[in-house]
């Protein structure tokens, strides 16, 4: 790759336009939920992965256990 190439390339990076979903309610909701979840992604991640978790646990029981041991050896 040449540096006109290279060049080329470096300048698409800074043309990329804003995000737009095309409905302005649901644009204005991606923006605002990404610069929260940019800022503090764990108060959302960490609270909603255990909630998942558990409520897989209570509902799947012992075959969630099994699936998770014979993903373990499996890997």
């Amino acid at each position: 790759m040449g540096t006109s190439q290279l060049r080329h390339k470096l300048q698409e990076v800074f043309i990329i336009e804003p995000n737009d979903l095309g409905i302005d309610i649901l644009t204005r909701l991606y923006k605002e939920t990404t610069a929260f979840l940019k800022t503090m992604p764990f108060v959302i991640v960490v609270p909603v992965s255990f909630v998942i978790a558990v409520t897989f646990y209570l509902i799947f029981g012992p075959y969630l256990v099994k699936l998770v041991t014979i993903l373990q050896n499996g890997f």
